[in-house]
């Protein structure tokens, strides 16, 4: 019995099909293959190195990510070899692996470049323990070392703080946490990030705020009620200046449930 004319067109298109699949992988295979042998024949010429917030923060620069890659930092000795024998992942991971590096991608091109792309650690405060140990808080909450190249422009916290920059860089204490908490909202409240200078923890754990402007200290408690806080700590402010201004003022206290309470300077 013979075929009829649907099923041999239905034939001839399941063959061409699979024809058309073979062509398609026959050509990627193809050109897997003709980039791996150019890969080979293309030498490293250049190095490019792009640092995100280079411009807000100098703890990561050129000449550090490529001693990341050679210990000297001597790029004649990385230039010249073949790209596809570059470790790119081990690169990329030696590179997020630094203390002030967040995020990183590392890749070559077929004209020869290595493309690295960093992006730093952006701290929120600076933290000064009982012992004089100094770390940074970032922006994700966790602690980074402080550098010599470089000293960020944030608040610090000091006082009675006891947890140090140990192993783990996760805050465990209750008392930092609260901080991270403080410096979290400044942080994002651009009025607050620019007038608050020092977060100061006394003996009874109580937290003290002391203004860029203004010579006055603002007691304010705990963590406890943070926003509500300084929503009258704002309202204070507003008023202060309309009326008598705060240098007037040597105490700001905030530790009452729905009041402010003042200081005035001795005249």
């Amino acid at each position: 019995m013979g075929l009829d004319k649907k099923q041999l067109v239905k034939i001839l298109l399941k063959v061409l099909w699979i024809l058309a699949w073979l062509c398609l992988i026959s050509g990627a295979l193809f050109g897997l293959l003709y980039a791996r042998q150019k890969a080979v024949e293309v030498k490293l010429s250049r190095i490019e190195v792009v640092i995100k917030n280079e411009a807000e923060y100098g703890f990561v620069d050129r000449d550090m990510i490529v001693r990341l890659i050679d210990s000297d930092g001597d790029e004649k000795k990385i230039k010249g070899r073949p790209i596809n024998l570059l470790p790119t992942d081990s690169i990329e991971q030696v590179i997020i692996n630094n203390k002030w590096i967040k995020q990183a991608e590392v890749y070559t091109d077929m004209n020869g470049e290595l493309h690295i792309s960093a992006v730093q650690r952006e701290p929120i405060l600076r933290v000064i323990n009982f012992r004089n140990e100094s770390y940074y808080i970032d922006r994700d909450g966790l602690k980074m070392p402080v550098s010599a190249k470089f000293t960020a422009d944030v608040p610090v916290a000091n006082g009675y703080i006891s947890e140090g920059h140990e192993m783990s860089d996760t805050p465990t204490t209750h008392a930092l946490k609260g901080l991270i908490k403080i410096a979290t909202y400044v942080d994002k409240e651009p009025f607050w990030n620019a007038q608050i200078d020092q977060i100061f923890v006394n003996a009874d754990n109580e937290i003290l705020l002391i203004p860029r402007v203004g010579d006055h200290k603002i007691i304010f408690g705990t963590i406890e009620s943070m926003e509500e806080k300084f929503e009258k700590l704002m309202l204070f402010y507003r008023e202060a200046l309309s009326r008598t201004g705060l240098s007037k003022y040597s105490i700001i206290d905030l530790r009452f449930k729905g009041q402010v309470v003042t200081k005035k300077k001795i005249q």
